[in-house]
């Protein structure tokens, strides 16, 4: 069947174009598996091994130390090779990984399977940054990045339900089988994309890994704005993960039922996929940059509400809690997306892979920080004091971004002026 741009909305143009449709389907099962890997691994660690909380803890590091360790063998590798290669091995090496963990004995041997299986995700996560320019008009950009953050959400509200449900009628060995059965089919999926998909300028002389790595470090230097993109992503995880591990403790700080927690949490990715939708929709000829600020400062006021509302200062029902939690979602959506679009647009195409893996890394060093220190500040000042630091940090940082943006628009005019 063919898509024609007359049929779609402004928000879902790229799906008219039949390599990105092919790299966002395969997007879905790869991504499915992910939540459903965690769903799985927390309670085969925490239920079926009767593990305590620095087991599960201990997962969250391993899925996150592979995007710090790798990233400039990562960065370099993108740049290097056709990204058609790296998305397909990539999901292949992420289902031997995941059905590797049928066979660990213990903890250990679990977390050495876990790091493997998050090494090739660590690899996945650039390439498809690298391949979403290739396979996209420039000026659709924005709307392809929010395609590809939607179907995120979407697999975020659906794997854990998904998973929740698979655990009553599966033994957690078979849903880690059905998972690798998962990035298997990504992997064919993605078989259809075209050879040789790398960018035109791409350097075919071989120099030292490291070389080519501070190449890229060298590009984000240069490019004040690229540069501060990078930053504010990582500082706004940093603040993310202070409180997102906090949910339930909140829910119960404040009176509600258990039960409102599922709710919670689906409110927050029902807002992230219509947020990533209505940037699509209305937004695509807007600067990038200025969605990010606008969104941080939206976003941090919001969850600082959510902090006053812990602490007993704001009385809330639990519907109107929930639509909190959604608008949180879809602010959070304009961080995410418009920090891709900045990345693709700053970077040249031979440059994106090394670019992209240092934010990663980046991030995935400020989600491995911030847990322990939000638990500490809830510890010591309550649970809701990581939700007022965090959101009044992020509005305060915004405000902050937005006078470096005028700093850098004024030194681009003077540069332009000589």
């Amino acid at each position: 069947m063919v898509i024609t741009l007359r049929r779609l909305p402004v928000s879902l143009t790229p799906l008219a174009t039949p390599r990105l449709r092919r790299l966002l389907a395969a997007q879905v099962p790869s991504d499915l598996a992910d939540w459903l890997d965690f769903v799985a691994l927390s309670a085969l660690v925490a239920f079926q091994w009767q593990l305590g909380p620095g087991a599960v803890a201990s997962l969250t590091l391993a899925l996150a130390l592979p995007y710090v360790v790798l990233a400039p063998v990562v960065g370099v590798l993108v740049d290097r090779m056709d990204q058609r290669t790296l998305l397909i091995a990539s999901n292949i090496l992420r289902s031997i990984a995941t059905a590797a963990f049928v066979l660990a004995p213990n903890l250990l041997v679990l977390l050495v399977f876990v790091i493997l299986k998050s090494s090739a995700d660590a690899l996945f996560t650039p390439a498809k940054q690298a391949a979403i320019p290739l396979l996209t008009a420039p000026d659709q950009l924005l709307s392809a990045n929010s395609l590809s953050h939607m179907i995120n959400q979407l697999t975020k509200i659906v794997g854990p339900a998904l998973g929740g449900v698979l655990i009553v009628f599966l033994e957690l060995q078979q849903i880690f089988l059905a998972n690798a059965g998962l990035s298997l089919i990504a992997a064919l999926i993605l078989l259809g994309l075209p050879n040789g998909l790398r960018s035109s300028h791409t350097n075919t002389a071989r120099r030292k890994f490291s070389q080519e790595f501070i190449d890229g470090i060298r590009h984000i230097r240069n490019k004040p704005l690229l540069a501060t993109a990078i930053l504010a992503m990582a500082f706004g995880f940093f603040l993310i993960f202070l409180y997102d591990g906090l949910i339930a403790l909140l829910v119960k700080e404040i009176g509600f039922s258990s039960a409102l927690l599922g709710a919670s949490v689906a409110s927050a990715g029902a807002g992230g996929v219509v947020g990533s939708l209505l940037l699509g929709q209305f937004c695509e000829k807007r600067d990038p940059f200025q969605l990010m600020i606008a969104s941080g400062l939206a976003g941090g006021v919001l969850i600082a509400l959510m902090g006053h509302v812990g602490r007993g200062d704001i009385m809330m029902p639990p519907l109107v809690f929930c639509v909190l939690l959604f608008a949180t979602g879809v602010a959070s959506a304009g961080l995410f997306v418009p920090y891709r679009v900045v990345l693709q647009k700053e970077t040249p195409p031979e440059l994106i892979g090394r670019v992209a893996a240092v934010g990663e890394g980046l991030s995935a060093a400020a989600m491995m920080t911030a847990p322990p220190i939000g638990a500490g500040l809830a510890e010591i000042a309550g649970v809701s004091a990581p939700y007022l630091v965090s959101g009044y940090a992020t509005a305060i940082f915004a405000l902050m971004l937005l006078c470096v943006r005028r700093r850098i628009d004024k030194r681009d005019e003077l540069m332009a002026g000589d």
